[in-house]
């Protein structure tokens, strides 16, 4: 797979990850609000934090990679550095 494959592919992940979990959220995050404008919680960030590290394998994030401020783009290219570290 190329490197705008696997992003891509990333994306789809990632959305279908957030419309199964948080469908209420979903819509504005996939719209390009934030998850804070969307209507996500820091519970929700946090949570959505976990599902993203089992799904894909990834080691433990930080805490302060993702905020109520992140948006779609800023998941996808921090699932997109932690699967290529």
């Amino acid at each position: 797979m190329t490197e705008n494959t696997d992003t891509d592919q990333f994306q789809v992940e990632i959305e279908k990850l957030l419309t199964e979990r948080f469908p209420k959220s979903a819509t504005g995050f996939l719209a390009g609000a934030d998850f804070k404008s969307a209507g996500m919680d820091s519970i929700g960030v946090v949570e959505f934090v976990v599902l993203l590290e089992r799904h894909f394998g990834l080691p433990a994030l930080d805490g302060d990679e993702l905020t109520g401020t992140s948006t779609l783009s800023d998941v996808r290219d921090l699932v997109t550095s932690k699967r290529d570290a």
